[in-house]
């Protein structure tokens, strides 16, 4: 069995202590910043040395890049339900997390009990209360089909789904090919959206994960229009390895709440919140971050 090996990193610059642990498979960097803490799946089998500097690069560039300024702890994609153990009924709210204190971006959560629940129509969103922490969950991204099988959770849920329901996807002008992103969503992917021409309907499409042994990657694929896109997910970032679209100008938006970058075939793009580009050179980055390359979902080692 691989020996555990525990490697300290410092930032001089922003006075930030880290941790890298490498298990051989998994290599995770972990620090904590504005009391947040940070896990990460980072690059493989290094020299101590190399991964010291990469560490302290990656704090730094994470400081300065990567950092999510999200005062709330969010969830997408969520529902409450009812969970029963022996006796005891408990109200559990699970989705794909944002602003969590311990818990990265994009991963997907449960909830500790759930105290209090709120529905404000006005503000678009429920409030969960638990014994520590207060989530906002935007009703525009309840999970309609879960939720319905416990709606008496939900106070004003019949009126909430009415409005909320049926929320618009981004689009984008026929011809051109729409891949959106987000922190809120699973692997980043969000949506695609492609039609031929103003009077077709929208292409149908596939997304899905392959879980790999050492790496995982997202493939998005509409095979009648041709379209096959592929990328490795990574921390904040994702790294194309297919951009096939028979042609068609290709765009990135993000619709989340930090900054993501992409490393396409014509170099790196970084993408605000709520900003759109196209995939062509003169939407690259002069200036390269050093960004985190590993795994986004770095497993959990059982020692």
């Amino acid at each position: 069995m691989y020996k555990k090996t525990l490697i300290n990193v410092y930032s001089e610059k922003y006075n930030v202590e880290g941790l890298i642990e490498d298990y051989g498979i998994v290599t995770k960097l972990i620090f904590t910043y504005q009391g947040r803490k940070i896990i990460m799946g980072i690059n493989r089998n290094l020299q101590k040395s190399d991964y010291e500097e990469l560490g302290r690069e990656i704090i730094e560039s994470y400081i300065e890049n990567l950092n999510t300024k999200e005062e709330q702890i969010r969830l997408y994609n969520w529902y409450v339900k009812i969970y029963e153990e022996d006796t005891d009924i408990y109200h559990i709210g699970k989705g794909v997390v944002t602003g969590h204190p311990s818990i990265p971006d994009t991963n997907r959560m449960s909830t500790s009990n759930v105290k209090a629940i709120y529905t404000d129509l006005e503000q678009g969103e429920v409030i969960l209360t638990t014994m520590n922490n207060i989530y906002h969950c935007p009703l525009e991204y309840c999970n309609w089909y879960r939720q319905d099988q416990f709606s008496d959770l939900i106070p004003e849920y019949d009126l909430a789904k009415k409005k909320f329901q049926n929320r618009e996807l981004p689009s984008i002008e026929p011809g051109n090919v729409l891949l959106v992103l987000s922190d809120h969503d699973e692997y980043y992917f969000h949506s695609l959206y492609y039609k031929e021409t103003e009077d077709a309907e929208a292409c149908d499409y596939y997304g899905d994960a392959n879980v790999g042994m050492f790496q995982d990657s997202y493939l998005i694929m509409a095979e009648e229009a041709g379209i096959d896109l592929r990328y490795f997910p990574h921390f904040k970032n994702i790294e194309f390895y297919s951009e096939y679209t028979e042609g068609r100008p290709l765009y990135l938006e993000n619709v989340g709440n930090s900054v993501l970058f992409a490393k396409t075939s014509k170099g790196l793009i970084k993408l605000a919140p709520g900003e759109r580009k196209e995939v062509c050179k003169e939407n690259i980055e002069a200036e390269k971050p050093v960004l985190p390359k590993g795994d986004l979902y770095p497993a959990g080692i059982i020692e």
